[in-house]
């Protein structure tokens, strides 16, 4: 049996063992060590190969349980019957299949901790001026609400921050609010805000653009991270951190200005220079030029990206910051879209293959095999 991807480099290294799946003794096997040993067998090469193959953290436990059920399950026994795992759609929403996705799950969170969480994409930095104090906003773009117990969950793409919502609780590492004064609360609150719609409104206006060609997918997916880079270098204040800023700020504006142009017209001018590229956008202008006129020159931002240039006030950096955020939101609001989603939700109903057990996704004890094997 060839055991691993066409493109793993270390096919070789693949455990040999098989084994058969009893269903009658599922909830046996967690405390069954040779069951447990051999998935640990299996996983840490299963992930080291999808690791090397640039899977995603946060999507690898799903992956590793199919390779498993793949190359490490020969037979599955529902009472005297016998039979292949089959394909994934076939075993999915098996019990069996549930319980080896929640011990994978489990053996993931062992090794990786938090770090499995991951954003996924669904929270953006943003940042915020607090007694004259750069901090980071970690703004979540889709928010989970609850559905049916046990059954459902709502997944929502806000538009702005909404009426249930505090902006500052998405503080990083902040301040204590509850020790400003009343007009430093609000104002802290207010730019929380502004900063964080505009975020939001960004992320739901990109999501979903138009792909009239291949280059219109690239400037949009690249837009997010200019602005999330930004937002972390001005909030660490250094000399050198707030030049760097500047030119994520920059690649973020002209992004969204030759995103426009390439799917209005199809083609858009090389060059860093934003009035001429605002100029040569066919149709209507996606919002007023004065907007641009609190974005230094590409030349400036050039010498600052190289750390040279003149020195740059944490006032200057955030300011130029929430004008970038106002560009950026107003060039993507004139965006082609397959739809619009900002403000909407979507019930998803509870994937099949999770296991009701909470129990079943505790990491297994990390001392436990090597204190046998000692």
């Amino acid at each position: 049996m060839k055991r691993g991807s066409a493109s793993s480099p270390q096919e070789a290294c693949w455990p040999t063992q098989e084994t058969k799946i009893e269903v009658e003794r599922l909830q046996s096997m967690i405390a069954n060590p040779e069951f447990e040993d051999m998935l640990d067998d299996w996983l840490q090469v299963i992930d080291r190969n999808l690791a090397l193959d640039g899977t995603a953290l946060t999507t690898r436990p799903l992956d590793a349980a199919c390779q498993f059920v793949r190359f490490a399950i020969k037979q599955i026994r529902i009472g005297d019957v016998e039979s292949k795992p089959g394909k994934f759609l076939d075993y999915f929403a098996s019990e069996w299949f549930k319980f080896i996705f929640a011990r994978t799950s489990a053996w993931y969170r062992g090794r990786y901790g938090e770090a499995l969480d991951g954003n996924s994409e669904r929270e953006v930095a943003g940042c915020v001026l607090i007694l004259d104090t750069p901090f980071v906003l970690q703004i979540p773009v889709v928010t989970h609400r609850p559905g049916k117990p046990g059954d459902t969950m709502w997944i929502h793409f806000p538009k702005e921050v909404e009426g249930d919502e505090d902006a500052l609780t998405w503080l990083k590492k902040g301040p204590n609010v509850a020790s400003l004064n009343r007009a430093e609360g609000m104002k802290a609150r207010r730019l929380a805000n502004e900063v964080a719609g505009a975020i939001r409104a960004i992320y739901t206006s990109l999501a979903t653009i138009e792909r009239t060609s291949d280059r219109v997918g690239e400037f949009g997916g690249a837009i997010l991270p200019h602005l999330d880079r930004a937002a972390v270098q001005i909030a660490r204040a250094r000399p050198e951190d707030l030049k760097h800023a500047h030119w994520d700020m920059q690649m973020a504006c002209e992004l969204s200005l030759k995103l426009v142009a390439e799917q209005r017209a199809g083609s858009f001018e090389v060059t860093h220079d934003l009035y001429h590229l605002y100029d040569r956008i066919p149709g209507p202008p996606p919002f007023k030029r004065p907007f641009l006129s609190n974005i230094p020159n590409w030349q400036k931002m050039a010498e600052w990206r190289y750390g040279g240039g003149q020195h740059i006030s944490i006032a200057d950096g955030f300011s130029r910051y929430r004008s970038t955020l106002k560009i950026v939101a107003a060039a993507a609001r004139v965006t082609k879209r397959e739809l619009y989603i900002g403000g909407a939700s979507i019930e998803l109903k509870k994937p099949p293959f999770l296991h009701d057990n909470s129990e079943l996704f505790v990491p297994r004890k990390l001392t436990e095999r090597n204190q046998r094997d000692m």
